[in-house]
Formats: C-alpha cells, sequence, structure tokens
C-alpha cells in the first residue's frame, strides 16, 4: 500500500488508511521518537487527529510512504521518522485492548496483523462432547 504524506494531510488521514490496510493494526503519532524495543512516554502521545503533519513538523516533506506487508515494524516506525520526521509506533489489536509492539518489532505488519486477528478468539473453546466428570 501507498500513503501519500503531504503537509496539509491529518494524522487521521494517515492513520485510517493504514487502519484500512491493517484492520487489527493502528499507528499513533507523537512529539518525541523511541528507540527499539522501547516505548515513547504517553505524555508525548498527539491525539488530535486534525493535526496537520505541516504542523508537526519544522520542514514538512511531501512524499508517498510504501508499506509492505512483509516489512518489519520497526522498520516502518524509523521510515516515517528518517523520511517524514515524523514519530510514529504501531500499536496491535488484543482482545478490547491495544498494545504497543515495542516487544514484537521484529514481526512484520502481516505477522503483527495476524496476531491481532488471532486475538479476537481467544476465548474460543471447542466443542467437546465428552464429560469429564465421568472418569475415574
Amino acid at each position: 500500500m501507498k500513503i501519500q504524506i503531504t503537509p496539509e494531510k491529518t494524522i487521521g488521514d494517515i492513520q485510517t488508511a493504514f487502519h484500512e490496510e491493517f484492520p487489527y493494526l493502528k499507528l499513533v503519532f507523537f512529539s518525541k521518537p523511541h528507540r527499539a524495543v522501547t516505548g515513547t512516554h504517553a505524555k508525548f502521545l498527539i491525539e488530535d487527529w486534525n493535526t496537520k503533519i505541516g504542523d508537526m513538523v519544522a520542514v514538512a516533506r511531501s512524499g508517498f510512504l510504501t508499506l509492505l506487508p512483509n516489512t518489519r515494524t520497526f522498520d516502518i516506525e524509523r521510515i516515517f521518522e528518517n523520511e517524514f520526521g515524523l514519530f510514529v509506533q504501531v500499536m496491535r489489536k488484543s482482545g478490547d485492548m491495544w498494545l504497543i509492539t515495542t516487544v514484537t518489532d521484529q514481526l512484520t505488519l502481516e505477522e503483527q496483523n495476524a496476531k491481532g486477528r488471532a486475538s479476537e478468539h481467544v476465548n474460543f473453546l471447542p466443542e467437546d462432547e465428552y464429560d469429564y466428570r465421568e472418569q475415574e
């Protein structure tokens, strides 16, 4: 998938495009960077979806960001930072919660999305006709 980044685009525009391609993942934007296997403190989270990219960086760059399913999570986060000066973290759906993927940054976007999809079925138990109370 390709996401167009321009100074006029908002965080919400980018988050929506990303989430449409990877429905069990989302991007969150921060005002400070993070490094591999660490997260950014919540106080640096940019929550306003209407924040324009041009308002987040000193020199806003335009271009296309290609996100391939087989790209590692941390590599995507670095591309956002190196190419556009944006500090993002990928989050993965886990049941009813969203987890920051710092521990699993080496997984690809496709693998992260699959883990998120699988988390919807954590309480699934196959039917078992055997009655365990009948054991001696």
